[in-house]
């Protein structure tokens, strides 16, 4: 009789927990550097740059430019690593297709498909997510890296709008 729910019998390969770290990395990690990004760096310029009644004309703090800097670069130290891994991630997918005895995850629902049509619909999922990953992961890179050149175009307590 087989088991119910979300056991399953299948080890996982170590090649698909790299997926799967790579895939977080992208999907999470990137995303999640820029949103820290933007919240320390607004907050501080919130602080620095804001009275209580009206803008300041200069930063309220004098180190106030490197700091941002700092974050910026050390948002781009972690960001970076992530969306490489996310790419990382993509071309495992497309090693994984090229081997011919890649291991698959049958699941109760796909009893009557083949071996044939189990891989290509696994290896189809992989390089889905991996792709967003990659994609997601990138895209929130450039953005670490406009929120990083931006207070140079603005200056640092400018308008951005």
């Amino acid at each position: 009789m087989p088991a119910a729910g979300l056991s399953t019998t299948h080890p996982v390969s170590p090649r698909r927990k790299r997926l799967v770290a790579c895939a977080i990395a992208g999907l999470f990690g990137t995303p999640g550097v820029w949103l820290l990004q933007v919240i320390v760096s607004e907050v501080l310029s919130a602080t620095a740059c804001y009275g209580v009644t009206a803008p300041r004309a200069a930063p309220l703090w004098s180190g106030f430019d490197t700091w941002i800097f700092v974050i910026s670069i050390v948002a781009l130290v972690l960001a970076a690593p992530c969306a490489g891994l996310a790419w990382y991630g993509l071309m495992l997918t497309g090693r994984l297709a090229r081997e011919p005895d890649a291991h698959t995850h049958a699941h109760r629902h796909e009893a009557l498909r083949t071996p044939k049509q189990l891989r290509g619909d696994d290896l189809s999922r992989l390089r889905f997510i991996a792709l967003c990953s990659a994609l997601v992961g990138t895209g929130f890179l450039v953005g670490v890296i406009f929120v990083w050149v931006a207070p140079w175009l603005v200056g640092p307590c400018g308008k951005w709008y």
